[in-house]
């Protein structure tokens, strides 16, 4: 009995990804979908950018393979990390997309953003499955 215990637990840990050695590389069905042969990735073109308060900065992404599958789509996530004081009083409008983000400041100065790409598949049942495509930094700086 603890044999057929042991062996369950293998088999589960194997297929939760939890034991060296991927035993879904071998399934056909991972093979096929981009969240799991994470197959996709994107770009972030340039990682520092310039502006002027007021005007649009815009963020420009890329994507490789250059079309997501059929079914699924992208997100785009900016988190500040690092902004000016009175920045936090009037905080920039940042529109995400993809493969254009754009943000206006109305404060002068530096800021620093953690840029988060998703793919995102969306079933009719109402759940979602992502994979993280890019994970990076953008810095910006605004002249007045």
């Amino acid at each position: 009995m603890s044999r057929l215990l042991t062996a369950i637990l293998a088999v589960m840990l194997g297929v939760a990804g939890l034991l060296p050695g991927d035993v879904r590389a071998a399934d056909p069905v991972a093979q096929s979908c981009p969240l799991l042969n994470r197959s996709y990735k994107a770009r972030l073109e340039q990682d520092y950018l310039t502006g002027a308060v007021g005007e649009a900065v815009t963020l420009s992404f890329t994507l490789d393979p250059e079309k997501p599958p059929e079914g699924f789509f992208l997100s785009v996530n900016m988190n500040l990390l690092q902004s000016p004081k009175p920045a936090k009083e009037k905080k920039p409008e940042i529109l995400t997309g993809f493969p254009e983000t754009s943000a206006v400041f109305r404060t002068p100065g530096s800021y620093r953003y953690t840029v988060i790409v998703s793919l995102i598949a969306k079933s009719s049942c109402g759940g979602v499955k992502t994979d993280t495509i890019f994970n990076g930094e953008a810095r910006i700086n605004i002249s007045p």
